[in-house]
């Protein structure tokens, strides 16, 4: 009998060694912890004689399972059994107590919770911790002894040895895994910034950025938060697999986010697909939000020596890439806002005044020839009239403006603002001296109803072009919000329209919403503005 179990001990060692070996082989070729799990898994079956086995993987917050590997269940068993267990009952008792357990029957613990329908049924049972550099992997779990009526304090230990030299192949695995990672890391960090620099938008830049990461973390999907209110946060960029909403992942993450936001650490948190990394990054000069990499399910060797070093590091370098970047972006604004001002400066000092100067002599010259003749003369003079309307105007749009409350500065920002929402940039058409003839007890009213139009085009009408229009006169201003949408609903109004609506009437003013031809829709808001207050 002795000798029998000692022929078995050597089998099973001798698989877990070929295991060991098949895993370490494949390491540079697509190389996945899985393959020497499954190994140890089968062997440790073999040797204790179970029925059935797993390997549970502990995540980074050392509460759940992040992988399932098992033994003596096949796939359509595994089907109808449902999802993988993330360690409740039993099995959180041992990640609760990292050490070995034997029972006779797992029903009778206390910590048992019974087994899902589909389950199969199971008595006797051994769990033994795999440890990694002294930290505990995952826990070993064997059920139904097969050659006894249960496990014995001999299959106890040569599942200790197993389990033994399974964490010594995990550390053997993940150094040579982390090598790997090292080194994605340090490419993608030494060629971020030049991918980052040559981006010609702030959005390029950032989504560059993300990139890099992505294939350097080997995840799922990379996206870049900002603040958007006190305890929110807004997605401003993401790349990868998009099939998820970001702003779905952004919701699951925020408690574990708010403390990497605290602390400026980097922290992992596990998912039900997998896991997910977060380390501050600096966005631009003004913005101080997060980079958030999702990974994807069996990246265990995180769990031993993670990547947070690697990820921070990138974060930073991003961060000093993308401030640089910021300030290129805002020079060449400065630059241009300079020459646009000499242009007006021009505009107004030369040209006007030309053409002002040949209107006196057109007027001169009609008092002295004849009628015909002075009619077709008056009808130039209006041309010129007009010309010079729309020349005065273009300076108004070409010259920046310095007032601390302008209107088309706050207008200019929600545009930018809702770039980021709706994938594209509005147009954006302004027409007469807006700062000079609002009242600034309108500018809210303004902006209520510019944001609520982007809001409903963005959410609700599927649109792929926007175009505002902000119209003044002496007497009348209007705002119109037009897209290529799914057109009004009907009937009614949501309550946003119907609060801009009050707005409009509070002030003696009108909103219409009307279809567009072919599709689409144009909210149209008016008020006078003689009187406004």
């Amino acid at each position: 009998m002795k000798r029998e179990y000692a022929q078995d001990v050597d089998r099973a060692s001798a698989e877990v060694q070929d295991a060991i070996e098949q895993a370490v082989s494949g390491i540079s070729s697509d190389f996945d912890l899985r393959d020497l799990l499954v190994g140890v898994v089968r062997a440790a079956c073999t040797l204790s004689g179970a029925r059935y086995g797993a390997l549970g993987v502990i995540g980074h917050t050392r509460r759940q399972l992040v992988e399932f590997v098992t033994e003596g269940v096949n796939d359509e068993e595994r089907a109808r059994i449902g999802p993988s267990p993330i360690g409740r009952g039993l099995l959180g008792h041992l990640i609760d107590h990292p050490e070995s357990l034997r029972i006779d029957d797992l029903r009778t613990h206390p910590a048992s919770t019974g087994f899902p329908p589909a389950h199969p049924p199971m008595t006797t049972f051994l769990g033994v911790p795999v440890r990694v550099s002294g930290r505990v992997f995952g826990n070993l779990y064997l059920t139904d002894k097969t050659t006894g009526s249960t496990f014995t304090a001999d299959d106890e230990k040569a599942v200790v040895a197993i389990a033994h030299l399974a964490g010594i192949a995990i550390e053997h695995a993940n150094l040579l895994v982390m090598t790997e990672h090292r080194a994605r890391w340090l490419e993608a960090t030494a060629l971020m910034p030049a991918d980052v620099l040559r981006a010609h938008l702030p959005q390029n830049a950032l989504e560059a950025v993300l990139h890099g990461a992505l294939d350097a973390a080997q995840g799922l999907t990379a996206i870049a938060i900002a603040p958007a209110s006190a305890g929110q946060f807004t997605v401003r960029a993401a790349v990868g697999d998009l099939s998820t909403d970001p702003s779905t992942t952004l919701q699951t993450l925020r408690p574990t986010l708010m403390l990497a936001m605290a602390t400026s650490s980097t922290r992992w948190i596990d998912l039900p697909v997998g896991g997910a990394v977060m380390t501050r990054l600096v966005i631009d000069t003004l913005t101080r939000g997060a980079l958030i990499i999702v990974l994807p399910q069996g990246g265990f060797a995180e769990n031993v020596a993670d990547d947070s070093e690697f990820i921070t590091n990138y974060a930073s370098q991003a961060s000093l890439a993308l401030e640089k970047h910021h300030a290129r972006t805002i020079h060449e604004q400065l630059a241009v806002l300079a020459e646009r001002n000499r242009i007006a400066r021009d505009l107004h000092d030369v040209i006007i005044q030309r053409l002002f100067a040949l209107g006196l002599q057109l007027k001169t010259i009609s008092s002295a020839v004849e009628p015909g003749i002075a009619d077709r003369l008056h009808e130039v003079i209006d041309d010129l009239d007009a010309t010079i309307g729309e020349i005065r105007r273009s300076i108004v749009d070409l010259r920046p403006t310095h007032q601390q409350r302008s209107i088309r500065a706050k207008i200019h920002g929600l545009v930018t603002e809702y770039s980021h929402v709706l994938g594209y940039a509005p147009a954006l058409t302004i027409t007469g001296p807006l700062d000079t003839l609002l009242d600034p007890a309108l500018h809210h009213h303004v902006i209520a109803v510019l944001r609520e139009g982007l809001s409903n085009s963005a959410r609700h009408a599927s649109a792929t072009k926007v175009w505002l229009a902000i119209e003044v006169t002496p007497a009348q201003l209007t705002c119109t919000v037009t897209d290529d949408g799914t057109g009004p609903e009907q009937p009614g109004l949501r309550s946003g329209l119907r609060n801009l609506a009050e707005r409009a009437a509070e002030l003696g003013g009108t909103l219409q919403i009307a279809s567009r031809s072919p599709r689409g829709c144009t909210l149209t808001w008016t008020v006078p503005l003689s009187g406004v207050a």
